[in-house]
């Protein structure tokens, strides 16, 4: 989460950036407190796809196959420290999308060292 938060690229998280992530969290146990339905702590499959969407991410099913695959316990269970993982990792990548999506045509090209320089601390 911290790398993921970290808007300076420095490896730590100041007072601002971590009153974001703070911030967020607590947005986030909301939505995870919602959607678990029957109070168990972890959202199974449907309940983690309701609270996607309701945190604002419109995506396909197979989109959502590969968040429990990813982000699943064995059990296929989300917990809340994997559910806070997923939604800040959807929301770092639909920014760097948007952000390098400058004809907001819906696609971007980029070179490997930009991929690289992406993806290598997320």
């Amino acid at each position: 989460m911290v790398n993921l938060m970290d808007k300076d690229g420095n490896g730590k998280l100041g007072m601002l950036e971590f009153n974001i992530l703070w911030n967020k969290i607590k947005n986030y146990l909301t939505v995870f407190r919602k959607f678990d339905m029957d109070k168990s702590g972890s959202m199974n499959a449907y309940e983690m796809r309701l609270a996607v969407e309701s945190a604002g991410f419109k995506l396909s099913n197979t989109l959502h196959q590969l968040i429990i695959t990813r982000y699943s316990e064995p059990d296929l269970s989300v917990n809340f420290d994997n559910f806070v993982c997923c939604l800040i990792r959807l929301e770092t990548m639909f920014r760097f999308f948007q952000n390098m999506d400058t004809d907001k045509d819906g696609v971007i090209n980029f070179t490997l060292f930009t991929w690289l320089q992406m993806t290598m601390f997320a």
